[in-house]
């Protein structure tokens, strides 16, 4: 061999070694900036739960009393939320919201109601554009009063739906402020301190819309700007000393942002409970969505009114609240306050009461008379409980008997109507209590704005890092996945992800396909995504990360699960499309694939993907925003035009790529 070849060879290697140290380089960077991100985004998370833990309220005093027989510091609330009063959808809510009022409230008997938001559906026939309809407001405040009649203190707060297209708070088209019951003296959030002979009782309503609030679909997630928190941080002070504080409001505290930065958790530390609505059980996926947080706070969402016909009762005997979700003309109802329910325990409650009281505790809701109650625990029949007064029915018991573990009590009730119920739930006499079900306690619990960011991040992070390794590497051989010891039922797979790689690593190598699909993807994450009417008379721009409109900055945590939609359904797709167009027509050069494949292999999926995309681009802004969205919008209409324009680069460069 000559010296020359010798050198040669030599240089070769190490230029191969050069370019592995600086794909390897390249790898870590990329995989730093992720772990960076990753822990930047949870990074308040982390933060809320130091500030928590160190302000939590948990050692409050309560009175010394006996859980027996006594009426005494026992009251009982209902919550409706979601009623979506509808001009074009579903004429029935209100008509039987009245009839709830009529028929159930007036056999209830609560002290008050808590209407948590979306009183109003406020969405145009099609269901995808959204105004305010003063029709719907009318139709809602003439059912709530006469339900005032029913109830004294009817309690509502605003929901998204309420503020879709309202200017601002004081504007005229917020018709919470004229149309509701505590929209003339409370057009926000406010307070209401429930007084009884035994104590005080705090309640703090939460209005988490944005102001001002969006059409939809950006007005999905709840935005508190410094005046607000302050508004909810005073009132928060002046809960200090009553027995027991809830808060409610419609957005879950996982779709809630602060101006700050913080988390709303943090001010809620000093509450037992946080009632809210909005998630409408997730199309019955999640029909019971409860969380505990690290605080002791329970979160307890309810179902919607507006397809399900849900509402609640509430009880809170001897500063412990149990609750039962039902469904409207669902009877008897049943609620057992001692013992409690083991999975909604918080250190926040009187939990050391229930292993000295005497009695077994229920409430029992019925147009006709309780004719049996019968009281199981862990299936042995333990007796048959006695109604004392009002809906109270009691039982003696021996709680030390089960001191230890988890025990099932189950109470089976009968009507004179004959109507029959049955309910069971486990009980502990410990204040340990028992986990809630992890998946629904998981969507109340994650920061869904941080984990949005996250994921959309991680995507385009992924995306662009493949690209820019595949790019550096001029021999395509070193990239392919091989060895002698890969076992035989992994080489399909492996053959699978080096035909692939190949793929895309002939897509790295055009300089007209590499920049744009690079640029596109930073854009998404960077530039406006379009410019329209975001409110009725009111021109304002989209980004990832928020809207501007009105001279107002809303952070756009939705428009992150856009972004992650638009990368899954587009700029994957195109990338693999064009990566397999390419080896297509290579092939077909060299003979191995015929023109009548091109049809089915080449075109179809193009005129899909291409329908697709011109469907999304016309479908969701403009008929939410209006055709401005469209014409005005990079990001949706840009990737029908990228699309055709990269098409014709692969064809024009497919055959340019030289690599052996």
């Amino acid at each position: 061999m000559k010296i020359s070849d010798v050198v040669h060879s030599t240089r070769l290697r190490s230029w191969a070694w050069v370019k592995y140290i600086a794909m390897k380089s390249i790898t870590t960077i990329l995989l730093v900036l992720m772990v960076f991100g990753l822990l930047l985004s949870f990074a308040p998370n982390v933060f809320d739960i130091v500030e928590e833990k160190e302000n939590d309220y948990s050692n409050k005093k309560h009175s010394q009393a006996t859980l027996g027989t006594s009426m005494d510091k026992l009251f009982w609330f209902v919550q409706v939320s979601d009623i979506h009063v509808s001009k074009f959808h579903d004429a029935k809510r209100a008509p039987d919201l009245l009839k709830f009022c009529q028929e159930q409230l007036t056999v209830i008997k609560p002290d008050f109601v808590i209407a948590s938001g979306d009183l109003t559906d406020a969405k145009l026939p099609d269901a995808r554009g959204s105004r305010q309809y003063i029709e719907e407001w009318t139709i809602y405040k003439e059912t709530v009063q006469k339900c005032h009649d029913i109830v004294d203190t009817w309690l509502d707060i605003r929901g998204n739906h309420d503020d879709f297209d309202v200017p601002g708070e004081d504007h005229e088209k917020n018709y919470f402020r004229s149309y509701s019951m505590q929209g003339p003296k409370h057009p926000n959030s406010y307070l209401y301190h429930h007084n009884k002979p035994w104590g005080r009782y705090s309640f703090i309503a939460m209005d988490a819309c944005p102001d001002p609030g969006p059409r939809r679909p950006f007005n999905f997630f709840g935005y508190m700007n410094k005046r607000k928190m302050t508004r909810l941080m005073e009132y928060e002070k002046q809960t200090h000393g009553s027995n027991m504080t809830v808060w409610f409001g419609h957005y879950p505290t996982s779709l809630v942002i602060l101006e700050d930065g913080t988390r709303i958790r943090s001010l809620m530390r000093n509450a037992t409970a946080y009632l809210c609505g909005h998630l409408h059980t997730l199309a019955g996926l999640v029909p019971k969505m409860h969380a505990r947080h690290n605080t002791g706070m329970l979160e307890l969402e309810l179902g919607d009114w507006r397809d399900n016909r849900l509402y609640r009762v509430l009880a809170i005997d001897h500063d412990m609240i149990s609750f039962t979700d039902e469904h409207f003309n669902n009877w008897p109802v049943i609620l057992v306050t001692n013992p409690k329910h083991a999975m909604y325990m918080s250190d926040k409650e009187a939990l050391d009461r229930p292993v000295n009281s005497t009695h077994i505790r229920i409430l029992i809701f019925s147009p006709d008379e309780i004719t049996t109650a019968d009281v199981y625990i862990d299936d042995v029949y333990v007796g048959s409980a006695h109604h004392i007064e009002g809906p109270l029915f009691a039982l003696p018991w021996q709680p030390l008997k089960y001191g230890k573990g988890i025990h099932k009590l189950r109470v089976v009730v009968q009507d004179a109507a004959q109507r029959g119920r049955e309910v069971i739930q486990p009980f502990t006499i410990d204040t340990k209590g028992q986990a809630l079900p992890s998946v629904a306690a998981f969507l109340l619990i994650i920061n869904v704005h941080n984990l949005a960011k996250l994921l959309f991040w991680f995507l385009a992070c992924t995306y662009i890092g493949v690209l820019l390794l595949l790019r550096s590497c001029d021999d395509i051989r070193i990239i392919f996945i091989r060895g002698r010891y890969i076992p035989p039922i992994c080489r399909p797979l492996v053959s699978f992800i080096n035909s692939w790689l190949l793929r895309l690593w002939l897509v790295s190598r055009i300089s007209s396909l590499f920049y744009p699909l690079v640029s596109y993807t930073l854009y998404i994450g960077i530039g406006p995504w379009f410019v329209a009417e975001i409110l009725e008379g009111h021109l304002g721009v989209v980004f990832i990360w928020g809207l501007y409109v009105k001279g107002a900055f809303i952070p756009g945590s939705l428009a992150y699960l856009y972004g992650i939609f638009q990368i899954v359904v587009f700029n994957v797709p195109i990338l693999l499309f064009l990566g397999y167009m390419i080896q297509f027509l290579r092939e077909e050069r060299q003979g191995q694939r015929t023109g009548s494949d091109k049809l089915c292999r080449i075109y179809v999926p193009l005129s899909a993907l291409l329908v697709l995309s011109c469907y999304i681009a016309m479908v969701e802004f403009p008929i939410a925003y209006g055709s401005t969205a469209m014409i005005m919008g990079p990001v949706r209409t840009g990737s029908i035009i990228l699309m055709i324009v990269l098409f014709f680069q692969a064809k024009k460069h497919a055959l340019s790529i030289q690599y052996s």
